[in-house]
């Protein structure tokens, strides 16, 4: 029995729908997932055959022990704290940052490729060529969602993004993904074969990781950079000018670049300020409002309106434990002294009136 056809056997959703017992939801989810590829079709038919001679589903991995596995390999994330990190001071009224403490849940949603991890089915002819399957990932406002690989890497992406990305990391295969929007890859090259590379893909650039924790963004029409640990390069389109654009990352550095620059730009940065959202988190080392702003925005769908505009310049400090949107919002409110009003597709934020004392 292939590896592929012994992990889909696991699945108690792919066994209801093998035995006909599927809900409406989860049949539809098969199909679509059977109509995809031949070989998957294939496997799916070979299932069926085993349960109808009697095979029984055997137990199920223990997903608290793969959660806590998963949890340690981006530990470093999870647990950023800022590092001396000082409170904020309102110039009208001297409020000081509060650190949010209200503690959640990690809000990693994991995928599907996730925990039911899928191989490719071993080939029967030792002169065939193994070929790599890949699927489209997207991620609504709000959400977030984990794929670990079993090299020991793991690609989180984040709220309103999209990632291609291939179902199994297999022999010397180029690891390609390609990304829009936001993602924090832990890369781990260890215990890889030393000829497979592992590529990022941007609208704007190819990105080389020598196995390392960092952060894309491809937002605001640029793509934007975050190395926290290990080496990564880089190789920028200039189409302008006709040639590529190189450069080869350290720790601590952000680089940034576009079409319309033709350059890239780089600058020493506090990593956590980029990466702690993939621990459920939100750090601020004097970080402008105007980006935070955006961050909202981007992660929950909804547009932001400052009544204000000298609030866009507020540089703020300090950390969020929670990053639900009603308690970051009353975090806000308190840190700026603001009034803030939701609706359904907006975020009105408005100074409150100085109080007179007689």
């Amino acid at each position: 029995m292939s590896k592929k056809l012994f992990d889909l056997l696991l699945d108690d959703s792919f066994i209801r729908f093998l035995k006909g017992e599927a809900s409406p939801d989860e049949s539809a989810r098969w199909n679509s997932w059977v109509q995809e590829d031949r070989k998957q079709a294939d496997f799916t038919k070979k299932a069926r055959k085993l349960i109808e001679e009697g095979f029984q589903n055997l137990p199920r991995p223990d997903k608290k022990k793969e959660m806590q596995r998963l949890m340690g390999r981006i530990e470093s994330v999870q647990q950023l704290k800022p590092k001396s990190l000082s409170p904020v001071r309102k110039r009208r009224n001297n409020i000081i940052w509060a650190t949010l403490a209200a503690a959640a849940g990690i809000l990693l949603v994991v995928g599907f490729l996730g925990w039911d991890y899928f191989y490719q089915e071993d080939s029967s002819n030792t002169g065939s060529i193994e070929q790599i399957t890949y699927r489209t990932i997207t991620t609504e406002y709000g959400e977030r969602k984990t794929f670990r690989y079993s090299d020991g890497s793991n690609i989180i992406l984040n709220a309103g993004s999209e990632l291609r990305l291939p179902q199994n990391v297999a022999g010397n295969h180029t690891f390609e993904v390609w990304l829009k929007g936001e993602a924090l890859f832990n890369i781990d090259r260890r215990s890889a074969p030393e000829t497979r590379n592992f590529i990022v893909h941007t609208p704007d650039s190819d990105i080389s990781v020598l196995g390392t924790l960092f952060a894309v963004n491809t937002n605001d029409g640029q793509t934007r950079v975050v190395l926290e640990s290990g080496r990564l390069s880089f190789n920028v389109r200039d189409s302008l000018n006709n040639k590529n654009l190189n450069y080869e990352m350290v720790p601590g550095e952000l680089a940034l670049f576009s079409y319309q620059f033709h350059e890239i730009r780089v600058k020493k940065v506090n990593p956590q300020v980029y990466l702690s959202w993939a621990g459920d988190s939100l750090i601020l080392d004097q970080t402008p409002f105007s980006d935070l702003i955006e961050r909202i925005e981007f992660t929950y769908g909804l547009k932001v309106v400052v009544e204000d505009k000298t609030l866009l310049n507020e540089k703020l400090t300090g950390s969020f434990g929670n990053l639900e949107l009603k308690f970051l919002l009353e975090g806000l409110a308190k840190t700026l002294d603001v009034s803030i009003q939701k609706t359904d597709s907006t975020i009105y934020i408005k100074s409150n009136e100085p109080t007179v004392h007689n």
